[in-house]
């Protein structure tokens, strides 16, 4: 009896963990790494205010740009499937230090020398919290493999990775049914709630220590704001070979307390649009992206709460190619217009971006990347253009010969050269290379994802 009890212990831990397999998965993604700059301080972010995804946050081009210590872990059960019938749930704990706060990522934020606060500098979010069921809609076609879902969650974002610039990004805590298939398309709807809330203490102008004040607006005024926001759309468009389009609207609806509806800052907002994906394009792929909005959408997910009264649109053409063997390229061109109207007149501007990443591989685990970027952000009430110009060149180690291949180490050179006008709003490198309109950081990072 012993014998068959040292026997059968083993294989019921390997049952369960086959078992474990079978209902549990993790992914992730992380970054981190090292840096100087020229000046002998930190690396620094060379980045343009007012472009890309946020009004402030970078790191624009992202390759040898990069100043945070990040991690995110991507955990998916399988709570339930028998049959056609699913319950799955989906958790994104992140985690977040940046390099000018090395003191307190050491010491998890303990404030040793009474000069850094725990948070923001070691930010700690649940990024992701949903559950999602499918098979419970009925037997037709429509809706057999169509699911419901409800939580917090990444909703069908869409990112430019040269720039980690969520181009599309509905994101936030919200109900929805998912997958129809109404045979030429798939159709989703959505509604997307957002508290607004962040940092006092001048973050906006790069300061390190501040407060978490959540129920604070975030650009003037004060009040507890929601946004309400529906988000529909129809993907999986067949077009001709490779081709296929997503359509979409987006309506948002901010509302505060009594003392902020009274500040007019209940206003509404519209938002329209329009992607193709082109597979097969020069050994890889292609995405055109055309966007509309008006009112609230302009920033969407960071502060749709603020009065915006104006219209807007943008454009991207977004690639990833292999032109001749052991040469892989990623590149951008984009361009946005933003017409202000009324208080928000003086807020006209224009902005064009455009940058490359070619990767060159002499093996298969080594590879030379460089990255050269380029940024125009220009207000009709001003006489000259805000423009920033930023060079990589990186060594990499990495599984693949791939331009996606990850975990992969790096070790870079990073130039940055701007107009003193660039430094009109969120200086450029946070201020740290003074009145010099030029910089040079280097270091080594490892990105990796799973």
């Amino acid at each position: 009896m012993k014998t068959n009890l040292l026997l059968a212990l083993p294989l019921a831990l390997a049952a369960g963990s086959l078992a474990a397999q079978d209902t549990f998965e993790l992914h992730g993604y992380m970054r981190s790494g090292v840096g100087r700059s020229s000046n002998g301080g930190e690396q620094e972010t060379f980045y343009l205010a007012n472009t890309g995804g946020s009004p402030t946050g970078g790191p624009g081009y992202r390759l040898g740009n990069e100043t945070d210590n990040y991690l995110e872990l991507a955990f998916d059960v399988r709570a339930y499937d028998k049959g056609e019938t699913s319950f799955k749930l989906h958790f994104r704990p992140s985690f977040r230090g940046y390099y000018q706060v090395r003191d307190s990522s050491a010491d998890a934020g303990g404030d040793v020398d009474n000069s850094k606060s725990p948070s923001p500098n070691q930010q700690v979010w649940i990024r992701e919290a949903w559950g999602e069921a499918t098979g419970v809609l009925g037997n037709s076609t429509a809706f057999r493999n169509a699911s419901i879902w409800a939580g917090r969650r990444f909703y069908m974002r869409q990112d430019l990775h040269m720039r980690d610039q969520w181009y599309w990004n509905n994101s936030g805590d919200g109900v929805g049914i998912e997958g129809i298939n109404l045979g030429f398309a798939k159709l989703h709807y959505a509604f997307i709630q957002h508290d607004s809330g962040n940092v006092s203490n001048d973050w906006n102008n790069g300061a390190i220590k501040g407060d978490l004040a959540p129920y604070s607006q975030w650009v003037g005024g004060s009040g507890h704001f929601v946004i309400g926001s529906h988000d529909l759309r129809l993907s999986d468009i067949a077009l001709w070979q490779g081709g296929s389009l997503t359509v979409g609207y987006q309506y948002n609806d901010a509302h505060g307390d009594a003392k902020a509806d009274a500040a007019g800052m209940n206003n509404k907002g519209h938002q329209y649009h329009v992607m193709l994906n082109q597979s097969n394009f020069f050994g890889g792929d292609n995405r055109v992206y055309a966007t509309y909005g008006d009112g609230n959408t302009f920033w969407n997910w960071y502060n749709p709460e603020v009065k915006t009264e104006n219209t807007w649109w943008h454009v991207m053409d977004a690639f990833y190619i292999k032109p001749v063997k052991n040469l892989e390229l990623g590149g951008v061109i984009q361009y946005r217009k933003q017409d202000g109207k009324g208080s928000m007149k003086n807020n006209t501007n224009s902005w064009l971006s455009y940058g490359i990443r070619p990767v060159y591989f002499f093996t298969k685990h080594f590879s030379v990347a460089a990255e050269i970027g380029y940024d125009k952000l220009k207000f009709d009430n001003e006489t000259e253009d805000r423009h920033l110009w930023k060079q990589t060149l990186a060594l990499q180690w990495s599984p693949q010969a791939s331009w996606w291949s990850r975990p992969s180490i790096r070790v870079f050179v990073t130039r940055g050269q701007w107009n003193a006008n660039a430094n009109q709003w969120n200086k450029i490198a946070e201020g740290h290379f003074g009145a010099e309109t030029q910089g040079v950081t280097f270091g080594a990072q490892i990105e990796a994802w799973w």
